[in-house]
């Protein structure tokens, strides 16, 4: 349990500039990378006879496009779809990260001094050679005066009273290298931020600048309650998804810590096991919910222009009546 490293922030390896580069964002350019070239090459490979992985990304863009298309609608949801199947898939794959070997154990090593009070209070020494009215009554009084063998506090060396009240001592820390990104509060709050934005940007361009006010002063006392609602989610979608993957990579060293120690048969490989798979699943969890809390934000936000392009399409797909003709009446002959 000693060796369990536990850092609630980002730990910072370099600056390039005055801007510090931390652990969580070295990993996330690796994902980033990992993704893009990943994606890229089953782009290029496509064929009309899919592959293994060419079937497994099919099947994962098919089910967040019918996701998509049924909450937002196949117009709106076109649209974003590229924005949300973004957010999963990096949201997926940084969740992922944090599971793979090295990833917190992978570091530089610091030598650090730590000094340790024994609680032994500091005696000033400054007039210890000098004798007082007081201090030769006192010595007087307690038959210490002129005995040459008296040690007292003030015949104490310096130097061995700084040694017995603190004592250094030298230990090592170990900086990771690799920090899952969304495990950096930085990170998730990026997210919030960037799903928030993306929110205006669809009620504006939906509604106009003055539309979109309106739309959330409807009836008009709600426009505070509806203000702190829209900024009250940054705080919600990024506290939740770093709260959660956090929390599932300290219980995960933890039980591993805690299996290691135990040492019975098989109980150190079978444990960590389990609580792997769950943090899979709950990974994958985390992911699919912040994707369809952007989805609904932005379908809420662009919900009546939605409804009204849905109209048109209906009312210009559906064929028009013939007025002159009567439901069931046979074809008029002609006059021939």
């Amino acid at each position: 349990m000693d060796d369990l490293h536990i850092s609630l922030r980002a730990e910072t390896l370099f600056h390039v500039g005055p801007i510090p580069v931390t652990n969580s964002m070295v990993t996330m350019f690796l994902v980033m990378g990992i993704v893009l070239a990943v994606f890229g090459y089953l782009g290029r490979r496509a064929s009309n006879i899919p592959s293994r992985g060419q079937g497994f990304v099919e099947l994962i863009i098919e089910f967040l496009l019918g996701l998509v298309e049924g909450t937002g609608g196949k117009r709106l949801g076109r649209r974003i779809f590229p924005l949300i199947s973004g957010i999963f898939i990096f949201i997926l794959f940084s969740n992922l990260s944090g599971l793979l070997p090295g990833m917190g154990t992978i570091g530089i090593t610091h030598d650090e001094k730590e000094s340790e009070d024994h609680g032994v209070a500091a005696v000033d020494l400054s007039h210890a050679g000098e004798s007082t009215p007081e201090s030769e009554a006192a010595a007087a009084a307690t038959g210490h005066g002129d005995d040459p063998t008296d040690t007292t506090v003030s015949d104490v060396p310096l130097s061995e009273t700084d040694g017995a009240a603190a004592e250094e001592e030298e230990h090592s820390t170990l900086t990771p290298i690799f920090r899952a990104p969304t495990a950096d509060l930085n990170m998730t709050l990026a997210l919030a931020l960037l799903t928030f934005t993306a929110v205006q940007v669809a009620g504006i361009s939906a509604h106009g600048v003055v539309g979109r006010l309106k739309h959330m002063a409807d009836p008009p006392f709600l426009f505070p309650i509806e203000l702190i609602s829209e900024f009250s989610r940054i705080l919600s979608l990024s506290a939740r998804l770093f709260g959660n993957v956090f929390a599932g990579e300290v219980l995960l060293g933890v039980m591993y810590a805690m299996a290691n120690a135990i040492k019975i048969a098989l109980l150190p490989v079978f444990v960590p096991i389990i609580f792997v798979g769950l943090e899979v699943m709950f990974g994958t969890i985390q992911a699919l919910v912040f994707a369809l809390l952007t989805l609904i934000y932005i379908s809420l936000a662009a919900a009546s222009s939605h409804d009204d392009h849905h109209a048109d399409e209906h009312s210009v797909d559906a064929p028009t009546p013939d007025p002159t003709r009567s439901v069931g009446a046979a074809p008029v002959p002609s006059g021939d």
